[in-house]
């Protein structure tokens, strides 16, 4: 196993993070950034650092299809700064219920004062996911508490597209959020081939990608990121207590995931993601629309270790390189609960 970092981002603009499935009339922004628009990010910064070495994106990117990613990444969710040297992190929901839910004393009771609550919060603070991977009962009270709107908060800007022959107008309107204070997004890398890429050639990969911004909107200038001293940091006990879970008997993974083969893959709560989009790369200015291709969301419960995929979304006619999606996960060990269980 690699060693593990978090890195945190602290945005100087607004970001735009398009959503998974549109609205009418309206382009919405995510709270979080999939890990295969990181992964798109960060392997574009490599290419323009080694525009010189025709090569060496193709030398990073073949242990990640012979199946040993050199580095693994989350996405990227929100955090605040609640003290100058304290950071509230943000999880994704797991997709199976809560381990209250299931006491025989107050399950029912919960179910009805936290089921709604617990449907419509995709992102759990650490102190609540903590337990919840542990089979635990845990204070779904604080799911009441939080408010992310609080350091991020949304902006819909209605803009315009003008047609260069018929001088036509066209009003369009643009997601953006912003963050407040020193909040941000936060993401894990787990580096595994140190020969390939260290922490200084990776904080080097990082400081470009910073200028050049993170999402969509990034020639008007959203998305940009600064790295600091805080930005890349060690995990503290929490973080290390996560990956270390006795008992489990399950995963959940903190990245799109996308099985290697679907063969034996044990699911036990899912969300599927469809990835479309229009290509960007760094050595030719010729956009098109990639392959689309589903992948399984964040916060995803297998019975089986996650090991995951890169998915070749070049799209026909594309001949400058081929073109990926990421979908190899940073997962959690998780104990999975059965109807039968009682945490009380």
């Amino acid at each position: 196993m690699g060693e593990r970092r978090i890195v945190r981002l602290h945005f100087r603009s607004a970001l735009h993070l398009g959503v998974d499935v549109h609205g009418i009339g309206i382009e919405d922004s995510r709270r979080i950034a999939h890990s295969d628009t990181l992964f798109s990010c960060l392997i574009n910064s490599y290419a323009e650092l080694h525009s010189g070495d025709v090569g060496a994106v193709e030398k990073l990117l073949e242990p990640f299809r012979d199946g040993n990613p050199p580095f693994r990444i989350s996405s990227a969710f929100p955090f605040q700064m609640r003290t100058p040297h304290k950071a509230e992190y943000y999880l994704p929901k797991p997709m199976i219920a809560p381990p209250i839910f299931y006491d025989s004393a107050e399950g029912q009771w919960a179910k009805q004062e936290y089921g709604k609550l617990v449907r419509n919060n995709a992102l759990v603070p650490m102190d609540t996911f903590h337990p919840w991977l542990r089979g635990e009962t845990e204070n779904l009270h604080a799911l009441e508490e939080q408010d992310i709107d609080s350091f991020c908060t949304r902006e819909v800007r209605p803009q315009h597209a003008r047609d260069r022959l018929t001088d036509a107008t066209t009003i369009y309107h643009t997601g953006l959020v912003h963050f407040l204070g020193r909040s941000g997004l936060y993401f894990l890398i787990e580096l595994n081939d140190m020969d390939l890429l260290d922490w200084d050639a990776f904080e080097a990969i990082l400081r470009h990608a910073g200028i050049n911004g993170l999402g969509g909107r990034r020639s008007t200038g959203n998305g940009v990121f600064d790295v600091a001293d805080d930005t890349i940091i060690e995990l503290d006990r929490k973080w290390k207590d996560l990956f270390d879970l006795p008992e489990q008997n399950g995963f959940i993974n903190l990245s799109l995931y996308l099985p290697e083969k679907f063969d034996g893959l044990a699911s036990v709560a899912y969300q599927l993601v469809p990835r479309r989009g229009w290509c960007y790369s760094s050595v030719t200015p010729k956009q098109m629309k990639r392959k689309a291709v589903m992948m399984f969301g964040e916060g995803s419960v297998f019975r089986n270790a996650l090991n995951g995929a890169l998915a070749d979304v070049t799209p026909e006619g594309f001949t400058a390189h081929k073109l990926y999606r990421y979908g190899i996960p940073i997962s959690l060990p998780i104990k999975i609960l059965e109807a039968d269980d009682d945490v009380s």
